[in-house]
């Protein structure tokens, strides 16, 4: 009895977040990416008399999608002199942060350069490498952006993010398959952000994005889409959607739920688009003015079992029912 507890217990960890038939395929290269990354091209842009300077991008489609964020090291200036070519390691560590392959290693960036030439290190979104600095991105403007509101405090240890995994899932470690989809990225970091916050409480369960189900898991999966609008989405957007999320639905709108969408407090969609329409810049019909900071004040360690409650916390906090309740009734209600 002991032993069927327990895998009971296993089955449900690795399912309490995951999407079953609204889920992606994994990659046909899972777990066979090195850890040692390498760079899809490699531009030289300038020739100087010191040290190099780089920068890196991400490509979609020949366009420039993401600018990098690292620091690096290049050699000393007497290893420049004594060599022609120097390896240039970067340094790819997070303060919030760390994204492991296969048994649990970190990914490492080097390369070959000129001490006297500047370098533009080119990665395509849906290489390996790509996909991987798109995860990157994501964690790091997670971080920056909790610190420049100053609440990045309750994280006292870094969030494991798993890159290739065979699901997109969290279980105490954010499980990743394709690192360009920033959306799904972005809603499994939001499960941990959730969890490690307290906001609410954890369900797991079957759940597609347009029916209903529990009303704890309709607030952890619709605080965790919300939290990755947050991240990746202008405030300002009349026409706000995911990217990626759920394919057999995609483009996914935040600013409006389809008539076809399950009502009610019950269900994902409508939560993450009520609690988005709370902070938009994008006033249809509403003119509420919430900030997120606002938002994670009244809900940190608040443990709220659905977000009726999280609403009558809002409503609490002093703000006018009047268009709280618009926001409701547009989104929760579908009227």
């Amino acid at each position: 009895m002991k032993y069927a507890l327990l895998l009971t217990a296993l089955i449900f960890t690795f399912n309490i977040h995951a999407h079953e038939s609204d889920l992606s395929s994994a990659p046909n290269y899972l777990n066979k990416i090195d850890r040692r990354l390498k760079p899809d091209s490699i531009e030289i842009t300038n020739s100087r008399g010191s040290d190099s300077q780089i920068t890196a991008v991400i490509l979609k489609n020949n366009i420039r999608e993401d600018v990098l964020n690292f620091k690096y090291t290049v050699p000393s200036k007497e290893e420049c002199l004594s060599q022609s070519k120097n390896l240039v390691k970067i340094d790819l560590d997070l303060d919030k942060f760390k994204i492991v392959g296969d048994w649990n290693r970190e990914y490492e960036l080097e390369f070959e350069a000129d001490c006297s030439k500047d370098y533009k290190l080119i990665f395509n979104y849906d290489s390996p490498a790509g996909e991987y600095f798109k995860i990157r991105n994501i964690a790091y403007k997670i971080s920056k952006n909790l610190k420049d509101i100053k609440r990045d405090e309750f994280l006292t240890s870094k969030i494991k993010i798993k890159f290739p995994s065979g699901g997109d899932y969290y279980n105490g470690t954010v499980n990743v398959t394709k690192g360009y989809q920033w959306d799904v990225v972005g809603h499994e970091i939001g499960h941990a952000i959730y969890s490690h916050a307290r906001i609410g409480r954890s369900a797991g369960g079957s759940h597609r994005i347009d029916e209903c189900y529990s009303k704890e898991l309709a607030l952890s999966e619709g605080w965790a889409s919300f939290f990755s609008a947050w991240v990746s989405v202008d405030l300002n957007d009349p026409m706000a959607k995911f990217e990626y999320m759920v394919p057999r639905r995609a483009p996914l709108e935040i600013e409006h739920v389809p008539g076809d969408v399950c009502t009610g407090p019950t269900n994902e969609w409508r939560v993450y688009s009520f609690l988005w329409d709370l902070i938009d810049l994008n006033n249809d019909n509403e003119n509420v003015e919430i900030s997120f900071k606002d938002l994670w004040d009244l809900s940190f360690r608040k443990y709220f079992p659905s977000i009726t409650e999280f609403k009558d916390e809002v409503l609490k906090e002093g703000f006018d029912p009047v268009l709280i309740n618009i926001v409701w009734d547009q989104n929760i209600e579908g009227r």
